[in-house]
C-alpha cells in the first residue's frame, strides 16, 4: 500500500467517523432539535405541544459575530490597498461566500477553502472555492500540527433523490451512483472512486495529476484551537442549554393549556340517577332493555353537571357534595425562570442579551459600546483567525498564478455600533486639529476605500468652486473700486 492508499482510509474513516457530531450540530443550528421530554402513551395534543416548545436560539447565537464579519478591502505588505487581491476576491464571490467560512467557524469550530488552477482563455486561471467542512479532511503534520501533511476530500455522484425505500450499495452502483475521494499532497492529487455509496472498501485509483501548488491546495480556518490545533466550538455547549429552554417553554405551554386558568372542582357529587327507591336508573333501548356496555355492566343514566355561567346557579345534590375553586398557575414564575435560562444561553454565548431578550431601550454610546463589549471581544478574535486563513489563501493564489506569493490582510468594516452624533463631533474635531481629513473621513460609518476616495475628490471639487468664487468676488471688487466716478466738491 503506498501513501495515497494510506492516506485515503486515514482521511475517508476520519469523515465518516466526524459525520455524527456534524450533522448533530448543524440540525441544532438549523432548529431541528431534541423535542422535550413526554411520557409514552400522552395524548397527540401533547405532541403538539413539544413541536410547539421549539424555539431555536442557537441561529442568532451563532449568527450575531458573523454579521459583524465583512471584508472591506486588502492591503499588500506596505499596508497599501492591493487592487489585485480584492479584484480576485470579487471574481471568487467571496463578498456573499465569506459568511459560510465565518459560519462554519462558529457551528463547526473550522471552515475550510480551496484554491486550484482552471483553464482560461489564454492561460491559466485560478480558483478559491468555499468548502463543505463535512467533506474534506486536514491531516495535521506529526511535527506541527499547524501544517498540513494531507488532505482528502470525499463527495458522492450521481446519487438519485432519496425515494424512501431502501436501495442496496449494489444497486446504487448499477443505477451509476459513486462515492469519489481525492487525496491532495503538497504535488499531486490521486483520484479514487468506488461504486455505490457506504462502506469504506473497494476503492479503485483512477487517476493521478500534480496540482502545481507546491502546497496542499486547501486552507482551514479554525476557531478556538488548541496547542495540537484541535478545534473546539461553543455550540456543543450550548446544546444542552437550548434543550432545557425547550423543556421550560414546552411545560409553560402545558401550565397555560391546563392549568392557567381558575378551575372549580365538587367533590362528594353523586351523578348516578336514582328512582324513589334509591336503586340505579340504566339507560335502555326503545325496546326497553337495559344497553350494556364495553365492561358487560348495565349502562346507568347520569345527571347532567351544571354548566358555568353568569346567569346559572349550580345545585348538585347530596349532602356530602362540596363545591371549591383551584387557582390558577402563577405562569409569572415560569417565565421568570425561561428568561433565567435565556440570558445564561447569550451570556456563554457571548452574545449581548438584547439579541434574545427586549430589555434594552434609549441608550446612549457608550452604554451600547460596553454591553457589546464581550461580542466585540470574540469578534476580534474572529477576524485575526480568519486573517490567517485569508492570508494563506492568497499566497496559493500567487502559487497557482506562478508569481512570488505575498502577505497580505484583510481590512475590515467597522461594524461595531456606535453614536452617529458622537462620531461626527469627533470627526469634526479632529479635521478641525489638522488631522489627515482622507483618515477622518475613514472614521465614518460604512467608509470604504471607494467611498473615502469620492469624498475627497468631492471636498476638493467644493475647495476649487470656493477659490474660484473668492477670486471672482476679489477681482469684481478691484475693478469697482477703480472705475469709481470722482466727482468735483462742492463749489470747485
Amino acid at each position: 500500500m503506498d501513501n495515497a492508499e494510506k492516506f485515503l482510509h486515514i482521511g475517508v474513516s476520519a469523515l465518516m467517523a466526524a459525520q455524527t457530531d456534524f450533522d448533530l450540530r448543524q440540525k441544532n443550528y438549523e432548529g431541528d432539535q431534541q423535542l422535550p421530554y413526554a411520557p409514552e402513551g400522552v395524548s397527540l395534543e401533547y405532541h403538539e405541544l413539544r413541536k410547539q416548545a421549539i424555539a431555536n436560539w442557537l441561529q442568532p447565537a451563532m449568527d450575531a459575530p458573523v454579521q459583524r464579519m465583512e471584508a472591506e478591502s486588502i492591503s499588500d505588505e506596505a499596508g497599501k490597498t492591493d487592487t489585485q487581491a480584492w479584484q480576485d476576491w470579487v471574481a471568487f464571490d467571496l463578498e456573499t461566500r465569506q459568511k459560510v467560512v465565518y459560519t462554519q467557524m462558529m457551528v463547526q469550530g473550522r471552515g475550510v477553502m480551496s484554491v486550484s488552477k482552471t483553464s482560461a482563455a489564454g492561460g491559466v486561471g485560478v480558483k478559491a472555492c468555499v468548502e463543505n467542512g463535512r467533506r474534506v479532511y486536514l491531516h495535521p503534520d506529526p511535527a506541527d500540527p499547524f501544517e498540513a501533511q494531507f488532505a482528502v476530500k470525499m463527495w458522492v455522484e450521481n446519487q438519485r433523490p432519496a425515494s424512501g425505500l431502501w436501495v442496496p450499495t449494489q444497486a446504487m452502483g448499477a443505477l451509476g451512483s459513486k462515492v469519489v475521494a481525492v487525496v491532495y499532497d503538497a504535488v499531486e492529487c490521486v483520484r479514487f472512486e468506488k461504486p455505490g455509496t457506504e462502506g469504506v472498501g473497494g476503492w479503485q485509483r483512477v487517476a493521478s495529476t500534480p496540482h502545481g501548488l507546491g502546497a496542499i491546495p486547501f486552507v482551514e480556518f479554525g476557531h478556538n484551537v488548541d496547542a495540537d490545533n484541535g478545534t473546539h466550538t461553543v455550540i456543543d455547549q450550548l446544546i444542552p442549554m437550548q434543550n432545557a429552554i425547550n423543556t421550560i417553554r414546552f411545560n409553560t405551554l402545558l401550565a397555560m393549556q391546563f392549568s392557567a386558568y381558575r378551575q372549580r372542582v365538587a367533590t362528594g357529587y353523586d351523578p348516578v340517577l336514582r328512582d324513589a327507591q334509591g336503586e340505579v336508573v340504566y339507560v335502555k333501548d326503545k325496546q326497553g332493555n337495559a344497553i350494556v356496555g364495553p365492561d358487560g355492566q348495565p349502562v346507568p343514566q347520569l345527571r347532567p353537571s351544571g354548566r358555568v355561567g353568569v346567569d346559572r346557579l349550580l345545585v348538585f345534590p347530596g349532602s356530602d357534595t362540596k363545591v371549591f375553586d383551584l387557582d390558577e398557575s402563577n405562569l409569572q414564575n415560569y417565565i421568570t425562570v425561561y428568561t433565567k435560562f435565556l440570558t445564561d444561553l447569550f451570556s456563554k454565548a457571548q452574545t449581548p442579551p438584547q439579541y434574545g431578550i427586549d430589555r434594552m431601550a434609549n441608550l446612549s454610546g457608550d452604554a451600547l459600546a460596553g454591553a457589546e463589549s464581550t461580542l466585540t471581544s470574540l469578534v476580534n478574535d474572529l477576524k485575526r483567525e480568519a486573517n490567517s486563513g485569508m492570508r494563506k489563501v492568497l499566497r496559493l493564489v500567487d502559487a497557482a498564478r506562478g508569481e512570488e506569493p505575498r502577505n497580505r490582510r484583510i481590512e475590515w468594516s467597522d461594524t461595531e455600533p456606535k453614536s452617529f452624533s458622537q462620531i461626527i463631533d469627533g470627526v469634526t474635531k479632529l479635521i478641525a486639529a489638522d488631522f489627515p481629513r482622507r483618515g477622518a473621513y475613514d472614521m465614518l460609518p460604512g467608509a470604504t476605500p471607494v467611498k473615502v476616495d469620492q469624498w475627497m475628490d468631492q471636498w476638493a471639487a467644493e475647495q476649487r468652486d470656493r477659490a474660484s468664487t473668492l477670486m471672482l468676488d476679489q477681482t469684481t471688487s478691484d475693478l469697482g473700486d477703480s472705475n469709481v466716478l470722482q466727482l468735483p466738491a462742492s463749489g470747485e
